[in-house]
């Protein structure tokens, strides 16, 4: 009698803890227990209007625009350097002094020159004056008379000669003065003191550090999307964190022994701190699409079918293909299969096929 009880106990116990189970699951049509999907936890985010632009992204050089050699305009000795390699220097700032003393020499001889002759013309000309006022009066000779005038074009003849001298001599003091003709940083000095040098004997080389070029290289496949005016970002590792923007000036192919590239080239204005030579990153902007759809990049996940989203239709997804574009800012365009407003699984995806029932966390986008 015990036994029976205690078995019948345990039996109504066992229905008890089943029935709950029971509960939790569905039936077929035939009868049998079947269970109810699990929702799958995922957070989402809004399908939305982003800007988005196209890129390319490039390494190259800078180079200066003007490196001129600064070679001698005279025959003279150096007698003094003012600057040395390696110096910034300033437009039309004196870098060398050259003697003087032969072309001030000349230049007080021209002048001199010029005072004999003005004098000489003056009187001249006042013989001239009179003998044609006696020859008015047939009291002077014909002969005589051209013979003054003869005098006076030849003096006047001279005083030109000598007023060139004097121009060609004072050009020459001018140049005893080697200025420098652009902003820049001395790159190589080929004189010293005492040095005889003349006129062609290069002196300084000076490379104008503030009108710079980027010289970019590109795959010549992406050569369609360059065009010059478009715009790029620059930067140096010679200055961190400074950014310039820059346009495209000009775009050469360049033919190597295995490959073919091009070469862009951008005019940049030195910030103070960029040297030629120095490495510049560049990133053009090739399109700029402001009404682009965007998602979070984690949204878009590879299956069979291409490239899927996970669209949320109450609480079951939807796969949808898609065409992805560009991806940035933790942002990836989507180019087709998807309209503004519709909500996408951006975490879970991974774990998610057609139809896939989901529970929406907090924290979605």
């Amino acid at each position: 009698m015990t036994t029976q009880i205690s078995l019948r106990f345990r039996t109504t116990i066992f229905a008890a803890m089943l029935l709950p189970l029971l509960a939790a699951c569905g039936t077929s049509d035939s009868g049998d227990v079947v269970a109810e999907p699990k929702a799958i936890a995922v957070k989402t985010a809004t399908v939305e209007q982003r800007g988005v632009q196209t890129r390319l992204k490039a390494i190259g050089r800078l180079v200066s625009e003007n490196t001129p050699v600064l070679a001698s305009e005279v025959n003279a000795r150096v007698i003094e350097v003012l600057v040395d390699e390696g110096e910034p220097v300033e437009e039309g700032q004196v870098l060398v002094r050259l003697d003087r003393t032969t072309f001030e020499l000349s230049r007080q001889e021209a002048q001199a020159a010029i005072l004999t002759l003005e004098v000489s013309i003056s009187n001249e000309q006042r013989r001239v004056n009179r003998y044609r006022d006696l020859k008015s009066t047939n009291a002077m000779s014909q002969e005589r008379l051209d013979d003054a005038e003869a005098k006076l074009a030849a003096d006047r003849a001279s005083m030109a000669a000598a007023e060139a001298r004097l121009a060609i001599v004072e050009d020459r003091l001018s140049k005893t003065d080697l200025v420098t003709p652009v902003h820049g940083v001395v790159e190589r000095r080929h004189v010293s003191v005492g040095d005889y040098v003349q006129t062609g004997n290069p002196m300084f080389t000076v490379t104008d550090i503030y009108h710079l070029r980027a010289r970019l290289p590109f795959p010549e496949t992406v050569g369609h999307m360059l065009k010059p005016g478009q715009k790029m970002i620059l930067e140096s590792p010679v200055a961190p964190g400074v950014k310039l923007e820059a346009r495209i000036d000009q775009i050469r192919p360049q033919v190597g022994a295995t490959s073919r590239s091009l070469v862009v080239i951008a005019e940049v204005d030195n910030p103070g701190q960029w040297r030629p030579e120095a490495a510049v990153e560049a990133i053009v902007i090739v399109d700029d699409r402001p009404d682009a759809l965007a998602v979070p990049y984690n949204a878009v996940i590879q299956r069979p079918s291409g490239k899927v989203v996970y669209v949320l239709e109450g609480d079951t997804v939807r796969e949808q293909v898609v065409e992805p574009g560009e991806r940035q800012n933790g942002l990836v365009e989507i180019r087709s299969g998807l309209e503004q407003g519709q909500q996408v699984v951006s975490d879970g995806a991974h774990y998610l096929s057609d139809g896939a029932v989901v529970a929406v966390r907090d924290g979605s986008l």
